[in-house]
């Protein structure tokens, strides 16, 4: 019962401070739980409003599944060869330096208002931390154990899937539970300024409006998405990783 109070105590002080919020600043600036939970239920209830949620989850997972991509096909020889290291360093730095609204900004110069932008934005988000961690877990891999599969001739697709992969997992684990925790933030952010459609566009159109109820719903709908993300897939990899030992918490 104290563990059911525990979890429940920090969203009722929310609604109340919201709630109180409301009656201070007015329903029209700031809509209350219930006006909002209404116009929430009718979003819901809604054919498009799913489609707008399954367009930005589809853009968030296939921009990480790029940048994953490309955090392996260059992680792996990044791990095995100092001077391929040496050599991409000073790009994928310069790639982490640069916010998400630089990504956006360059987009839509290039690509025009789209799905291409957000897709491309988590990318370019996702991808330094997968290929930093991958490159790191490549290079402290068991020496002896490549140098065997060199002497026994093992082909290359039977050393990656049975020597490198798994002696990396635990920190392409890391990365990733730290991608997961960024790329529906970024994917929205990138709705919001290059794309007709998806959350963060109905966000933009909801301000543009200003629409507070319909802002706030799709506000809550992003927020109830990020605790789905954090607490049904990145607590667990978390978890996992601290599990597995320290190793799997390198270079985040």
């Amino acid at each position: 019962m104290k563990r059911i109070c525990g979890r429940l105590a920090p969203w009722l002080l929310l609604f109340l401070v919201w709630a109180v919020a409301s009656l201070s600043f007015g329903s029209d600036l700031v809509p209350g739980p219930w006006r909002t939970g209404r116009v929430l239920g009718g979003l819901l209830v809604r054919a498009d409003t799913w489609e707008h949620i399954a367009l930005t989850l589809f853009r968030g997972t296939a921009g990480m599944a790029l940048g994953a991509a490309l955090g392996y096909l260059l992680g792996i020889p990044c791990g095995l060869s100092p001077a391929a290291m040496r050599l991409l360093s000073p790009l994928v730095t310069a790639l982490q330096s640069c916010p998400p609204i630089v990504w956006i900004s360059l987009l839509l110069v290039w690509a025009g208002i789209g799905a291409t932008v957000p897709v491309l934005v988590v990318a370019a988000a996702t991808f330094p931390m997968l290929f930093i961690n991958i490159a790191h877990g490549t290079a402290d891999l068991d020496r002896g154990l490549l140098e065997m599969a060199r002497m026994y001739r093992l082909p290359l697709r039977r050393a990656l899937w049975d020597i490198v992969l798994p002696g990396i997992s635990r920190y392409a684990l890391a990365a990733f539970s730290f991608a997961l925790g960024i790329t529906w933030k970024v994917t929205a952010t990138a709705e919001f300024f290059g794309s007709g459609d998806g959350i963060g566009a109905r966000i933009y159109w909801a301000s543009r409006q200003l629409d507070m109820p319909l802002l706030l719903s799709w506000t809550v709908i992003i927020v109830a998405i990020g605790l789905f993300l954090e607490m049904g897939l990145i607590h667990p990899l978390r978890q996992d990783r601290r599990a597995e030992g320290p190793a799997a918490g390198a270079a985040p």
